[in-house]
């Protein structure tokens, strides 16, 4: 990974600014506002209101978050479902094995979204390159951190010896020589140190990772492959003891076979066996544990923990987990290594996970890294930090590194909902921050206003649901999308809302005689009982829809019902009175005596509205007809 750079420093094209000062306030999650700003000593200065109509704000001054390029979307998409996944982790019982395979996860991500970037950097154009380098580099470091990480934190070390492991890890990030190598196994010729310059090199290079099959099989190429010199040594090698914990051998066993083995190799280096060749005999002496020979081939690695990979493997074959960092701090210190990489993988063989959560934070990818790997060590009960006092502070520091990754992204309008999935996950601060930046989204399609409500209903913000539909209702009455702003006025479940809306279905109906939105009004069901106006007004449309399928009993005992319930508003009396006369005259009688006394007890308490008037006499007698009918018919049933 690169160094840390220093930050960029950033002009603010503002002449005010430059004379009297400046003052910063956050605007939203990731940004934050500048104005200029006279600081003044309430002691000695007095306010100077000069400045206040010449000042301007600046909102462009906010961070770069890498996260939010295109090429890195499925990289956050992703690791935010193997982060859910973790969270369902059941806590009983050992949690390893399943921790492990989600770290794989998290790390199979990783190496896809590399690969992703070399193919496009492939295609780029050259002024997109060095953004995509950057890229390559920083996420490359993040996984070659992760996986030692998982090596020393998470994995399964049998018998405590770190080496077979360890060698994976170099071997898998350190794969130059071993192509190298392969490209000239490939070739079958014998005297491939004469065809290939890198040939010692490739040698050298595959021996400071233990690879002696290769080493062997290359110096079987040599052009002098025959000589008892060559003989010798490639047979050497290929005996040299392996520990293997399963291997049927105790460590102390193994350790005095390896010694034997080494004095061997030793006596046949005394002897001048090697010395055909200067790199045979610098190989052999390597592999026979000599310090000197080993930092004069610092030249063919590109980090100090080759050269540690190297000690280890031919000086303490079986080093254990808690000896690893005593070793490293001696190759570590006389490499000087010094760049933030090599600082957090010695921090890591140290056990001081302090140290490395400080540092990554610092790796510039807006603390991705930081939140997922702690949040991995915490699951599996691995993230044991205390602070100066002795105090476990573990949830603590866990918590806020997911706050601070869930509010960058809930700064992206396709990315807030991951973001909100790690705030959901914080138990003490999480519903608070989520609370504060939910309202501040933009709201965009109704699609997306409905995902927001979603959230907002899962974490029993019921508050946050109303306020949101509210401000959409009003927007929808305003474009006169009378539907939608009932629609939303119900999600709001605010029956005040509900009411005035309602009650503009009405008077549109009174002003115009028609009901917009039937089919919504018809299909209510029992969302008409959120307010007693809605009720008033799907009874209603109910009325509409069986008068005009020819149900005219069922509609005037509906709208019988509607007159004597005392849901009807003032203004809506001389409608439902004037609605009852076809009714009224109907060749077959509908409405009963009783009916006939109810309705002329509404027309005298309501029928003196200036609109009815003019049909309050044809009213009455209408109903005068029907009693008269409604009594000779009742009469004679009896």
């Amino acid at each position: 990974m690169a160094d840390i750079d220093q930050p960029p420093l950033i002009g603010i094209p503002d002449e005010l600014c430059e004379q009297i000062g400046i003052t910063a306030a956050w605007s939203n999650a990731n940004r934050f506002s500048v104005s200029a700003y006279k600081h003044t000593n309430k002691l000695k200065d007095t306010k100077n209101s000069i400045y206040l109509n010449k000042t301007k704000v600046h909102y462009f001054l906010r961070p770069e978050i890498i996260l939010f390029s295109q090429p890195l979307r499925k990289l956050v998409n992703e690791s935010n479902g193997v982060f859910l996944s973790i969270q369902k982790i059941k806590t009983s019982g050992d949690v390893r094995l399943e921790i492990l395979k989600q770290s794989k996860r998290y790390r199979s991500i990783l190496r896809a979204c590399i690969e992703n970037l070399e193919e496009i950097l492939t295609k780029s154009l050259p002024e997109e390159t060095n953004e995509l380098e950057n890229y390559i580099t920083i996420f490359y470091s993040v996984e070659f951190i992760w996986h030692l990480t998982e090596i020393l934190y998470l994995d399964v070390i049998p018998g405590d010896v770190i080496l077979p492991k360890f060698l994976k890890w170099i071997r898998f990030h350190f794969p130059r020589n071993e192509k190298a190598a392969e490209f000239i196994l490939a070739q079958q010729i014998i005297g491939a140190d004469l065809e290939n310059i890198n040939y010692w090199k490739t040698v050298l290079g595959c021996a400071l990772h233990g690879d002696l099959e290769i080493v062997c099989a290359l110096l079987e190429q040599h052009h002098r492959s025959d000589h008892p010199g060559f003989n010798n040594a490639i047979s050497i090698l290929r005996r040299m003891p392996v520990y293997d914990v399963y291997g049927g051998y105790s460590m102390n066993e193994f350790t005095a076979h390896f010694k034997q083995w080494q004095m061997d190799l030793k006596s046949n280096l005394d002897t001048k066996a090697y010395a055909i060749d200067r790199n045979l005999e610098v190989l052999m002496k390597l592999v026979s544990g000599d310090e000197t020979i080993l930092w004069e081939l610092a030249e063919y690695t590109e980090a100090w923990f080759e050269l540690l990979a190297a000690k280890l493997i031919y000086s303490v074959p079986c080093c254990k987990l808690h000896e690893l960092s005593n070793h490293a701090n001696k190759v570590a210190e006389k490499w000087q290594a010094s760049r933030l990489a090599d600082i957090i993988t010695l921090a890591l063989m140290e056990s001081n996970l302090p140290q490395v959560i400080e540092k990554i934070q610092n790796m510039n990818e807006n603390g991705w890294f930081a939140a997922h790997l702690i949040d991995l060590l915490y699951n599996s009960g691995k993230l044991n930090i205390q602070d100066k006092n002795q105090i476990k502070v573990s949830k603590q520091l866990h918590e806020s590194l997911l706050l601070e990754y869930g509010t960058t992204l809930m700064c992206h309008h396709s990315l807030w909902q991951c973001g909100a999935s790690y705030l959901m996950h914080c138990e003490k601060q999480g519903k608070a921050r989520l609370e504060i930046l939910l309202p501040s989204l933009p709201m965009g399609s109704e699609s997306r206003i409905s995902k927001i409500i979603d959230i907002a209903k899962d974490n029993n913000m019921n508050h946050i649901v109303t306020s949101i539909c509210k401000i959409q209702g009003i927007k929808c009455i305003k474009r006169g999308r009378m539907g939608n702003a009932l629609t939303w006025a119900l999600k709001a479940q605010d029956n005040g809302f509900i009411t005035y809306i309602a009650d503009q279905f009405l008077r549109h109906y009174a002003d115009n005689g028609e009901l917009e939105c039937r089919d919504l009004l018809e299909n209510l069901g029992s969302c008409m009982l959120a307010s007693e106006r809605l009720t008033f007004l799907g009874k209603y449309c109910e009325f509409h829809q069986k008068y005009e399928n020819g149900e005219f009993k069922d509609a005037a005992s509906l709208l019988v019902a509607l007159l004597v319930s005392n849901l009807t508003p003032k203004y809506f009396w001389p409608i439902l009175l004037t609605d009852v006369i076809p009714l009224l005259e109907a060749e077959d009688v509908l409405l009963s005596s009783n009916d006939s006394f109810e309705l002329l007890r509404c027309m005298e308490a309501y029928g003196n509205n200036p609109k009815f008037e003019e049909k309050a006499d044809i009213f009455r007698l209408a109903v005068a007809r029907n009693l008269a009918r409604a009594l000779n018919l009742e009469g004679s049933q009896e």
